[in-house]
């Protein structure tokens, strides 16, 4: 088969997979996921995955093929996930974990992985780990997604979030400078409006949410635990409190509840 039809063949298994895992379950929310290397295969199996139930969409944070995933082609996919109410979610995984092999090139012997496992992430890894989501985020913003489409949601899990404040800061001076010459990027609401409102980003446990929100707001921040992996640490919640030190519950609800019930309205318990 050519690479296209196995791409999107293992995409419905597992998106078939997804749905009987979660069908005898209510409390569970099943995520499919669709690449969106070829627009018109990622519609089909959109329709398919809400057709089915699934509650939120992985799309893997890298070009769509030779596309930007803000281009044209595109349009009906992120339309449909805003109009049916349904998330996207970017997470580790969703692009290459390691770095190029040539930045680790540096004549020494190599270094471990820490976590140990199939995810073999290593220091320079880590280091790097941001960048791709940071793009994929900041090229919806720039080609107008969040803009078009004010219903849409997102979030980025596993990804941890001291990248935020800098790139809503960015995408802020960047649309403000560059839209004199650029009128592809004069937007009525800022871009750190539109993600204020439309994205949720989860800290590691070891950043501190109380830097990151004076840095940028407490809307775009989520709480997670990655339990059971190890890299989600022994104690997330104690260490995500003693980040929190000293901030009023209202602040702490947003954090471990609320922001996430404003991606996933409907997992709210009424």
């Amino acid at each position: 088969k050519k690479p296209g039809e196995l791409r999107y063949g293992a995409t419905r298994a597992h998106n078939r997979h997804m749905i009987d895992f979660c069908a005898d379950d209510d409390r569970l929310m099943g995520v499919g996921i669709i690449p969106l290397d070829d627009p018109a295969a990622a519609m089909v199996e959109l329709e398919f995955a809400l057709e089915s139930g699934l509650q939120a969409i992985w799309v893997p944070h890298r070009t769509a093929g030779d596309k930007s995933p803000g281009h044209v082609d595109l349009e009906p996919f992120w339309a449909l996930l805003a109009e049916s109410g349904t998330p996207f979610v970017l997470h580790v995984g969703g692009a290459p974990l390691q770095a190029l092999k040539a930045w680790s090139n540096n004549g020494r012997a190599a270094v471990r992985d820490w976590m140990g496992g199939g995810e073999n992430v290593r220091t320079k890894d880590a280091a790097l780990m941001h960048q791709p989501p940071e793009t994929f985020i900041s090229m919806l913003v720039l080609d107008g997604v969040f803009d078009r489409h004010p219903k849409l949601r997102g979030a980025a899990v596993e990804l941890g979030a001291g990248w935020v404040p800098e790139m809503v800061q960015r995408l802020d001076w960047v649309t403000k400078i560059y839209g004199r010459v650029d009128e592809s990027v004069r937007f009525e609401r800022k871009p750190s409006e539109q993600l204020s409102e439309q994205m949720g980003f989860t800290p590691f446990p070891h950043e501190d949410v109380t830097n990151l929100i004076n840095q940028s707001n407490e809307d775009l921040y989520l709480f997670s635990s990655d339990y059971p992996h190890v890299e989600g640490g022994r104690n997330p919640i104690g260490k995500f409190e003693a980040s929190l030190t000293g901030q009023t519950n209202e602040l702490k609800e947003k954090f471990y509840s609320e922001n996430f019930l404003r991606i996933w309205p409907e997992a709210r318990v009424s």
